[in-house]
């Protein structure tokens, strides 16, 4: 591709080189829904944006209509903020396959400044020589002419440069828009013809190696023998004078209600635990088991073992789903229910035995220690929670309650707050949750309901102040002990924020970015946030997919989650943020098809190094760095 080189003193120091995509003759700036755009007197593209599109902005196409950016290894977008208000401009990158979406990033720009949205990307290791049809996965090799798949840099399309629609009209500029090269070698060429099976008996790729794979049960069993040494060396929490719960011991005493409360202090908030000590949730999604489930049935070719149903060691890892996956393979009603297997469990009873689950257990909260993680956040497994050993979020949903007609998202429907079921159904999900924990100290509080597709619905505000009243009203009336955490907000205009800070005792966001993005509007009530899902992946360890914010490798990925709890610390509202996930998906995808590298552990369950040392690093410095900003 004919573009025009734009050294960047960043990429010469670091030995790479860089091109200019956007200005040049290979690209074109257009305006997206309800957008404008028009050339300033400096070049750049100005952009203004009205309220009626979700994602008002502006795309860079490719003339030709795509691009192969392969030898690529980041994107780097410079925009600036033409508004008087503190502005969130977002990236994605845009490729010609079913799910289309690759890299992508934003970045917080006060008014009138000048900032970079960077988004790493790295194609995967393997391509085939010919094109096979592979089902079921969001990234999966292809041939180098097939982009009827996931996302395929070398089938670029475009980039989106937008606003999260929130209900005000705005703009932005575009100044230009780079690539640069980080020695991102060249895939490995597989034959099509003997690709399948592709996946060994312990759910990992065939094909290749890399550092931390298993290649029989001896090495499994090894890699216990080694974190049991390291554990019995590192087992103690890397949090400096840590109380029971993982709060700081060494900070003020506060009041101390016997449960997790909020308060500002020094113009921050925390969470205060049972004891009256300052904490930060530093937490992970997910722990426990069944993280590496996946489906065979119908993709039966594509495993190399599978054990029989009645097999005494692995037959009880065999499942059946019935879940209509709107978004991938098993979508089709045809495949209903369809069989499904845990690799990761499998793995779990080689490594650990027959009495695996008891021993699971017991190292999950050792490792939240060691690691310096002291929240068991949302989708954990209740017999590893339930000890009183970790501290620990309850995870509550509307799912069964009438919908709203005429609304759309892409989990589905929102829930109908004004029917009377809305109510009664979900009294009697937090009644029954009662039963058990009203009165527990370790529970931090209480998520209700996951990412609802708020920007597809044009009553908010009404819908919206129902919602947050009467889901708040019923919990304080049945688990008036415990903080109401909001609904995980990851789309949604500030008439939501709004609403979420006036019932929530702290307003939950999931952000998929490289810093926390979001706040909340400055005309909102003052609350504290917390950010219930973030992660980083890499495609250096066999697997098929980064998930939703890509890295080159294992230590940009682990320096990205040092800079991004970091950032949490030193943000006044956060009051902790969660990873997602506990442990690697499925190789091969779980039912809608994400098959992300996005585990502290791999389907053998052996941890990365890297992101566990960034954990520790984080944890040892985190009570200090908030309170202090030191």
């Amino acid at each position: 591709m004919k573009t025009i080189a734009f050294a960047l003193a960043a990429a010469a120091a670091a030995g790479a080189w860089a091109e200019t995509l956007w200005p040049g003759s290979d690209t074109v700036m257009r305006a997206q829904s309800d957008s404008s755009i028009t050339t300033l007197a400096d070049g750049s593209v100005g952009v203004t944006t009205g309220v009626k599109a979700s994602w008002p902005g502006v795309r860079m196409d490719f003339v030709k209509g795509e691009a192969d950016l392969s030898r690529f290894g980041r994107f780097v977008v410079t925009v600036s903020n033409t508004t008087h208000e503190t502005r969130t401009v977002h990236l994605s990158v845009k490729g010609r396959g079913v799910q289309g979406q690759g890299p992508g990033g934003a970045v917080i720009l006060k008014p009138h400044a000048v900032g970079e949205i960077v988004a790493s990307v790295r194609g995967l290791p393997w391509t085939l020589d010919e094109p096979l049809k592979l089902e079921g996965m969001n990234g999966r090799p292809a041939a180098l002419d097939d982009a009827g798949g996931g996302f395929n840099i070398r089938h670029t399309t475009s980039f989106h440069i937008f606003f999260c629609q929130d209900g005000v009209a705005s703009g932005f500029s575009v100044l230009r828009v780079t690539a640069d090269g980080v020695g991102v070698p060249p895939p490995k060429v597989l034959p099509a013809k003997t690709f399948l099976p592709f996946v060994d008996r312990f759910g990992q790729f065939m094909h290749d190696d890399w550092p931390g794979k298993v290649h029989d049960e001896a090495e499994l069993a090894r890699t216990k023998v080694d974190e049991d040494a390291w554990l019995a060396k590192n087992g103690a929490t890397p949090i400096p004078e840590a109380d029971r719960f993982g709060g700081w011991a060494g900070g003020p005493q506060l009041k101390a209600t016997g449960f997790f409360r909020t308060e500002k202090v020094n113009g921050k908030w925390w969470l205060v635990d049972p004891d009256g000590r300052l904490f930060f949730s530093h937490g992970v999604d997910c722990v426990g088991i069944g993280n590496g489930t996946t489906g065979i049935g119908f993709r039966e070719k594509y495993f190399s073992w599978t054990p029989a149903k009645d097999d005494p060691a692995f037959g009880g890892f065999w499942g059946k789903c019935n879940w209509p996956a709107a978004h991938n393979f098993y979508k089709d009603p045809a495949h209903l229910p369809y069989d499904t297997f845990s690799f990761a469990n499998a793995n779990l009873r080689r490594k650990y035995g027959a009495g695996w689950k008891a021993e699971y257990i017991d190292r999950a909260h050792r490792r939240l220690r060691a690691w310096g993680l002291n929240t068991i956040a949302n989708w954990s497994w209740n017999e590893i929670y339930k000890l009183d050993r970790t501290p620990y979020t309850l995870c509550l949903g509307t799912h069964g309650t009438p919908r709203l007609k005429d609304s759309k998202g892409w989990w589905g429907a929102l829930p109908d707050p004004f029917n009377p079921e809305f109510e009664k159904t979900f009294r009697a999900r937090a009644r029954n949750a009662a039963k058990t924990m009203r009165d527990d100290p370790w529970c931090v509080g209480v998520f209700v309901d996951n990412e609802l597709s708020w920007n597809g619905e044009e009553r908010m505000k009404d819908v919206a102040e129902k919602y947050f009243s009467t889901i708040r009203r019923v919990l304080k009336e049945e688990l008036p002990n415990h903080l109401y955490l909001g609904c995980r907000i990851a789309w949604g205009t500030d008439v939501i924020y709004r609403a979420a800070a006036r019932h929530c005792d702290v307003v939950s966001v999931n952000i998929y970015n490289r810093r926390p993005v979001k706040d909340l509007p400055p005309d909102a009530e003052d609350k504290p946030m917390i950010n219930g899902e973030f992660h980083f992946g890499a495609l250096d360890r066999g697997m098929f997919h980064t998930g939703l914010v890509a890295t080159r490798d294992q230590n940009e990925r682990a320096q990205c989650y040092r800079d991004f709890v970091n950032a949490c610390l030193d943000h006044p509202r956060f009051v902790g943020t969660h990873w997602f996930q506990w442990q690697d998906q499925a190789l091969t995808g779980r039912s809608d098809g994400e098959n992300y590298q996005i585990g502290f552990l791999n389907v053998a369950d052996v941890p990365y190094p890297e992101l566990v040392q960034a954990a520790r690093d984080v944890a040892a410095t985190m009570y200090r760095r908030r309170h202090s900003g030191k």
